[in-house]
């Protein structure tokens, strides 16, 4: 009985420790230096991704994060620590200002360009001075039809 009321004192002991490291683990501290991370589970995401049911690869590297700011290291040494293990590929890049300007650049000038091929094809074009010689026979039975039109 006494093996009973032991193990459901850890039971209970583990249950509350995983509660306060969740907490920890979702800590605006932490969630800045997964932000800076990719997630290696497939989902493109950071590793600060909040998805309903927990991604356990972002879980397992925020407690990993957790335990190594409780031994001192600071956000640029964990950051560090994960380019070593994974290589450059797990930090994310965020983009410059040609990164963030490049999609409306593009669409002012695939706007600009549609309204100027429309303006060109909705201008009356002027008659052509050198356009075919009409022959005067033709240019006067056509005046005599018209004329009985009338």
């Amino acid at each position: 009985m006494h093996k009973w009321k032991s193990s459901f004192l850890i039971a209970i002991m583990m249950v509350a420790a995983i509660g306060q490291t969740a907490t920890e683990m979702d800590s605006p501290q932490i969630n800045r230096i997964a932000s800076k991370l990719h997630c290696s589970c497939g989902c493109n995401q950071s590793m600060a991704c909040v998805m309903p049911p927990g991604c356990p690869v972002c879980k397992a590297n925020k407690a990993k994060m957790v335990n190594m700011q409780k031994s001192g290291m600071s956000d640029q040494q964990i950051l560090d620590q994960y380019v070593a293990e994974n290589g450059k590929d797990v930090l994310i890049v965020p983009p410059g200002i040609a990164g963030v300007l490049g999609p409306y650049v593009a669409l002012s000038l695939g706007l600009i360009l549609v309204l100027w091929t429309i303006r060109r094809y909705m201008r009356p074009r002027p008659a052509s001075p050198n356009g075919p010689p009409l022959d005067p026979a033709t240019l006067a039975r056509i005046e005599k039809d018209t004329a009985n039109l009338d």
